[in-house]
């Protein structure tokens, strides 16, 4: 499987954790300007060596004792001590920097892991682009409708339509997936790709955002549970059958009615 890797997973979520970040109302932080000639004393050319002082130059080393026993300096050689306390300034501005830094990618981690769910739907989504269509074993194909549209005068014209007491599930595990954006609930799924790869790109169906939970229903009861439609999460029971209807006029969704849908209909008053 390509692409499938920790890190193709944090290139997909911490440029979209950054964005969102630095765009946030909550903290103007990552939009505020960075530090004032930070160039001058950060960067490979600015890095000093560890601070116990057992790498400094000998005059150096002489003034960090006497500056670390409270002596005025007597004795010291002038430069060195000079160059001491500017290396002391520097050492200070760029653990300042650090900080500063520190806080501001704390930020970004925070965000990226409130937005975890969001990356492993586009990481998911990806997939259902990349792969082949589903091949339906014939078991899974009668339920579907295009065994109905092969074989239409074999069944009732109540069989070919979503009733109440329809019972469904996702014809195949895996195949779609529903997603949230911009306020709306989004199914992505893969029947429909060629075999040759990338053929024929995903084409979403797009849903009212209060109709995710019933399709999260459908999506999620794979073989060998199954689900009514009358028993979705929804409010209208025609919205059930309309929602059931378009999965399974997708080809997504298998669907069997094991009663008269007239019987249904009373049970339902």
């Amino acid at each position: 499987m390509q692409n499938w890797c920790w890190a193709d997973f944090l290139e997909m979520l911490m440029p979209e954790a950054l964005e969102s970040a630095a765009t946030s109302d909550k903290s103007t932080s990552l939009r505020e300007g960075l530090p004032k000639n930070f160039v001058n004393y950060m960067g490979t050319m600015h890095q000093l060596d560890d601070d116990d002082g057992e790498t400094l130059p000998e005059g150096l080393k002489q003034a960090s004792a006497a500056l670390k026993s409270g002596e005025d300096g007597e004795g010291v050689d002038e430069d060195a001590l000079m160059e001491l306390k500017a290396q002391q300034r520097i050492r200070a501005q760029q653990q300042h920097f650090k900080d500063e830094a520190k806080k501001r990618i704390m930020r970004v981690c925070k965000q990226a892991m409130s937005m975890l769910d969001d990356a492993c739907d586009q990481i998911g989504k990806r997939f259902l682009s990349d792969r082949l269509p589903p091949a339906l074993l014939e078991p899974e194909r009668a339920l579907t409708k295009e065994a109905f549209a092969n074989n239409a005068a074999n069944y009732h014209d109540a069989a070919k339509k979503i009733w109440p007491n329809t019972l469904c599930r996702l014809a195949r595990p895996g195949i779609a997936r529903l997603v949230i954006e911009e306020s709306q609930a989004v199914l992505y799924h893969c029947n429909d790709n060629s075999r040759v790869y990338h053929g024929t790109p995903l084409s979403p169906m797009e849903f009212e955002i209060d109709d995710a939970p019933a399709i999260e229903q459908l999506l999620t009861t794979v073989e060998p549970h199954w689900i009514m439609v009358k028993d979705l999460i929804h409010g209208d029971i025609e919205d059930k059958m309309e929602i059931a209807q378009t999965l399974y006029d997708e080809g997504i969704l298998a669907a069997v009615l094991t009663e008269s849908p007239d019987g249904a209909f009373k049970r339902d008053e």
